[in-house]
């Protein structure tokens, strides 16, 4: 072989084994931290127009920006991974409208909802992929926080009976099937009790609080730097809503459960001296750090 071949070989395998070692550096997961941490993703902007906003007992003028943050969250613990919130529009709708087509048209209106980038590619920008998440869970089944759910058909679904079985009640329009059909045989465990420990160690809290939906939830978080975080779902959609003392809007499933739910919740974050973030609250959720930066 001449010379300049053997420079060409040897250059073709070394590539080849660069390659392939690239190639499973990206499949495998990040090594867990040592302490819990939260991500926040950008998974869209619905736009709110007056009647919407006035269905939660408060009027644009009060509440300035009326405009909804549509936020996704990891939570990574040194015992496993958690997804919060799984976004408004499934990752194949998100890349059907990045090419000039219109995607899954059941998802949700395109006139009011804005998704700049999939939720796997926010993902893999922490060196994750969907099936490396081990545990998924979502405050409630409603379209806007679980469109991708298929995604972490893989994962541990966190669940309470009661939402469960709203997701699959025949004729139920405040859902959406074809973004979660394929989880229902998923392993999950069944949260049947006030508050779940997803790690044992007291860090990452499910808690009921139902109301907005049969089995809606809350997230509580025990970060070591930050300290005590209550990601809150739609327990409140604006925070006038709370300031304000405006009572639930005439629409959630269960308007007296949500109030009870409302009181519960302030005692509890008073008592355990604990901050609230309202999930859909734009203004708040646009001075928070995203992901890849984190909070501890």
């Amino acid at each position: 072989m001449r010379p300049n071949l053997v420079w060409l070989g040897t250059a073709l395998i070394l590539t080849a084994l660069i390659g392939s070692d690239v190639s499973a550096r990206q499949t495998k997961p990040p090594q867990p931290p040592k302490s819990v941490r939260l991500y926040i993703f950008d998974c869209g902007v619905i736009n709110v127009n007056r009647a919407g906003t006035e269905r939660y007992k408060v009027t644009p003028e009060e509440v300035g920006e009326t405009r909804f943050s549509v936020p996704c969250f990891l939570v990574a613990h040194p015992k496993g991974t958690l997804m919060w919130d799984l976004g408004i529009l499934p990752d194949e709708t998100v890349e059907a409208r990045a090419r000039g087509e219109q995607g899954n048209p059941t998802a949700t209106s395109a006139a009011v909802t804005t998704v700049p980038r999939t939720l796997a590619s926010q993902l893999a920008d922490l060196g994750y992929r969907p099936e490396d998440i081990t545990h998924f869970a979502f405050s409630h089944a409603h379209v806007d926080h679980n469109a991708n759910a298929n995604l972490f058909v893989k994962s541990t679904w966190l669940a309470r009976p009661a939402e469960r079985a709203f997701m699959w009640e025949e004729g139920n329009t405040r859902v959406n099937r074809t973004f979660f059909e394929n989880i229902k045989n998923s392993k999950s465990i069944s949260l049947d009790k006030d508050e779940y420990d997803v790690f044992g160690d007291s860090s990452v809290i499910l808690k009921a609080a139902p109301g907005h939906s049969p089995g809606h939830q809350v997230m509580v978080l025990n970060l070591p730097k930050t300290g005590r975080i209550m990601i809150a779902g739609d327990l409140y959609h604006y925070p006038q809503e709370r300031t304000l003392h405006r009572p639930p809007p005439d629409t959630e499933f269960n308007v007296q459960q949500s109030a009870a739910s409302r009181v519960m919740v302030e005692e509890y974050l008073k008592k355990t001296k604990t901050e609230i973030w309202i999930s859909h609250d734009f203004v708040a959720n646009s001075k928070l750090k995203k992901a890849p930066a984190f909070y501890e």
